[in-house]
Parts: structure tokens; sequence; C-alpha cells
């Protein structure tokens, strides 16, 4: 990487310092607490909302909802959303420990120093995810039984994008181009709505696709503002995210980009798709959503205003789900 690239994604000192001063109270002390903070069971929660979204569409559309199928959508995509929580944090480490790779830190409180300062076994996490992923496919597995065989479609290539994006030698999240990113918004975004839909209707259509993909984008922006925040560290061990790829002021502008058209998506498919007007109420998120970008210098992105955006972005997703669904449950005739 050049030093004009290498200065894009250098921060200045004193953020990184005031970024660390703020979180080192915050410091896991134990080891059952670090692995709950690793875990970041806010972030696993938004990744779950579209598979959430799609079994409430497939109620809209039959008036009927299976609980038991629900549940177990909901447990499978949840856990899963953990595991990928447990084995990024695993795999980041690892890949700082490569020839490739230059010294790096990070924040205190982070999953990746967790492991650098001897608190959190990094095969601890490998375990903690392999467990969740096994989790994730019994209740694919059992989703199979009680719904039928395209269960097993959609949960199966969300596994082989989650464990194709992190596991060698694939690991197509460490190669750039946006790859990583892409994998996520398939396998927590449009295939939890394809299968949260199937679970309820045992039929496919193109509305959770069609009405969905604006929660899947909000809920993308998590992991993105993630990214944000977690750059610097990324580029010294070789992680090429997009934020390491584009620079922090061009990935707030695509962050800022994302965000609109997941609002702007609101608008457009409430008219294609037909959806009751109570669907807009969804764009009532949205100043919690951008209100965060207009405090935020572009030309110095630190790693606090990355953790800013990725809250704001939980809340905005969480609130917006909330609001449409709840849109959906006031509409249907009868």
């Amino acid at each position: 990487m050049t030093e004009q690239a290498s200065g894009q994604i250098t921060e200045k000192p004193r953020t990184i310092i005031n970024a660390q001063q703020a979180q080192a109270d915050r410091t896991p002390r134990t080891m059952t607490s670090a692995v709950i903070a690793v875990l970041r069971f806010d972030g696993a929660l938004v990744l779950t909302l579209p598979a959430i979204l799609g079994c409430v569409f497939g109620w809209w559309m039959t008036g009927r909802f299976d609980w038991l199928a629900f549940l177990f959508v909901v447990g499978g995509v949840f856990s899963s959303a953990l595991a990928y929580q447990a084995l990024s944090a695993f795999y980041d480490y690892e890949q700082s420990k490569s020839l490739d790779a230059r010294p790096a830190s990070d924040l205190p409180a982070s999953p990746f120093a967790l492991q650098q300062n001897g608190l959190l076994p990094p095969t601890l996490l490998l375990n903690v995810g392999a467990l969740l992923l096994l989790i994730g496919a019994l209740c694919a597995f059992w989703l199979a039984l009680l719904t039928g065989w395209p269960m097993l479609f959609f949960s199966g290539m969300s596994f082989l994008l989650l464990a194709g994006a992190l596991i060698p030698p694939v690991r197509y999240a460490y190669r750039g181009w946006g790859l990583g990113e892409t994998g996520l918004f398939l396998s927590f975004g449009l295939l939890p709505l394809l299968g949260g839909y199937y679970s309820q209707t045992q039929s496919l259509s193109w509305l959770p696709l069609v009405a969905g993909w604006p929660l899947a984008l909000l809920s993308l922006l998590a992991p993105l503002n993630q990214n944000l925040a977690t750059f610097r560290r990324d580029w010294r061990i070789g992680k090429r995210t997009l934020a390491v790829i584009l620079g922090p002021a061009h990935a707030l502008d695509l962050n800022a980009a994302v965000t609109m058209a997941a609002y702007a998506g609101i608008l457009i498919v409430t008219v294609i798709a037909r959806l009751p007007l109570w669907y807009l109420v969804g764009l009532g998120t949205s100043p919690l959503a951008m209100g965060v970008y207009s405090g935020i210098k572009r030309t110095d992105v630190s790693v606090d205003d990355g953790y800013r955006l990725r809250d704001a972005a939980i809340k905005a997703a969480v609130w917006t789900a909330v609001l449409i669904v709840a849109a959906l449950l006031i509409s249907r005739p009868g």
C-alpha cells in the first residue's frame, strides 16, 4: 500500500488516545463478561431483523402464524449471528499473527485487545463460535422437518456464505472488493427474508425481497460502521474491508449513501409492492440514523465516530423494524 493510501487511513494519535480512555472503564474483568462483550448481542439482534420481517410478511399474506417455526427461524439466525461475531473476532486475531501482518492494536474493551492481552483465550472463541453454529444448524434441521426441505436451501446457503467469509482457505471477507459485506447482506439479509417467509407460508414470493430489502440494508449498516471503527487495525493486519479500501472519508460517504438508500427504498417499495401507507411509518427513524453524520468531520473520522455510527445504526434498524411490523399488524384486513 502506498504512503498516500496509508495516510488516508491513519488516524491522529489524539483520536485514538481519547477513544482508549473512554473505553478503559468498560473493559471486561472476567472471562464470562469478556465472552459476552465479544458476542455483541445488539449486533446479532440487528442481523436477525430481516428474518423476523420475513415471518411477519408470511403472516400478513396468509393470516396464519406458526409460532414454533418462528422460534426456530429466530433462534437459528440469532445463534448464527452470534457465531459470526465470535468467529470474526477469532480469525481477525489469527490474521494479526500472519507473516504479512503489521503490529496492530485496538481499543482496550475490543475483542481483539481482549485476546491480545490474554484475558480471553482465542480457542475459547473458536469453540463458542462452533457451538453456536451447531445450534443454528440444529434449528435449520428442525425447520426443514416442520416446513419442508427448501428451508435447508436457505439455511445451507447462509451457512456456506458465513463459513466461507471467515474460515480458511476461502476467507473472502479478507480479500476486498466488498465481498465480505456482500456476503453479510445475502446471508443475514435476503436469504433470511425468504426463509422466514417460507417458514410461514410454505411457498415462495418476491414480496419479502421487494419489500424487505430496505430493512436488510439498515441491518447491514451496523457491521459497515463497525468496520469503519476498526479500519486502522484491519489495514495493519491485512483485512481488506470496504473501509480499508476506500479510506475513512469515502467509507463514511458510502455508509451515509446506504442509509439514504434504505429510507428511500421504504418509500419506493411502498408504492411498487402496493404495501399499506402505514408502511411509510418506517421513515420516522431517519433522523436517528442520519443525524449522527452531521457531527462527524469527514477529514478526521475517529474510532469513536465509528462506534457512534454503529450504535445509531442499530437503534435505527431496531426501531424501523418495530414500526413497520406494527404497520403490517394494524393494516391487515380482518
